[in-house]
């Protein structure tokens, strides 16, 4: 693995930590899809730099192969590279806008968010549930089905990364966060090929 790509790929995760920190302080549509379509982009750069790097050697190669059959298998990571391709190659839009709600009559702004209790009736019993924790939101952003034209395919927005469910996956900036553990983890690998590399 070059140390050169993975240098680029660590500035890369940055620009995308950048971009959902924009996006959670957006205050419009477009402020919030300005941002989305710069983590995707960056989330995409950082898989071309390592796959350049990776050209090195066959550990390599092989390496960044099973990454990429991870992408192709994992409803997250599939999603965000099709999200990229459709945002960059097509026309449909990747994102779509969430509804109003208020919370003790006011109207919620873009992109806040209030921590509620929420509490179900049993219909039979009409005993109370458990308590849970739940997300009152303004209107902000949330996935849709990405298209990817060039080969007539699709992908569904994901509930679940590597076999646990995604919190808040209804919402953008939801399914932004729960992909950063693993793009950090695939870093530390490639830096551990270079490293590696370096010592032969």
């Amino acid at each position: 693995m070059d140390i050169e790509a993975v240098s680029q790929a660590k500035a890369k995760l940055a620009k995308a930590k950048k971009a959902l920190a924009a996006f959670k302080a957006a205050t419009s549509i477009e402020e919030a899809e300005e941002a989305w379509s710069d983590y995707l982009l960056a989330v995409s750069t950082l898989y071309s730099k390592l796959q350049q790097g990776a050209k090195t050697n066959g550990q390599s190669q092989g390496w960044f192969g099973r990454k990429k059959k991870e992408r192709k298998d994992d409803p997250l990571l599939r999603y965000l590279h099709y999200a990229r391709n459709s945002d960059e190659h097509g026309i449909e839009r990747v994102v779509a806008t969430t509804p109003h709600n208020t919370w003790k009559g006011r109207a919620l702004k873009f992109n806040e968010r209030i921590d509620v209790k929420l509490q179900a009736a049993d219909r039979e019993t009409g005993q109370w549930g458990p308590e849970i924790d739940a997300v009152l939101a303004g209107p902000t952003l949330r996935p849709v089905r990405a298209h990817d034209n060039r080969y007539s395919d699709y992908c569904d927005p994901p509930t679940t990364h590597l076999g646990s469910q995604i919190i808040y996956s209804d919402f953008v900036d939801g399914i932004a966060a729960a992909a950063f553990g693993y793009l950090e983890q695939m870093i530390s690998e490639a830096e551990e090929l270079a490293s590696r590399a370096i010592a032969k």
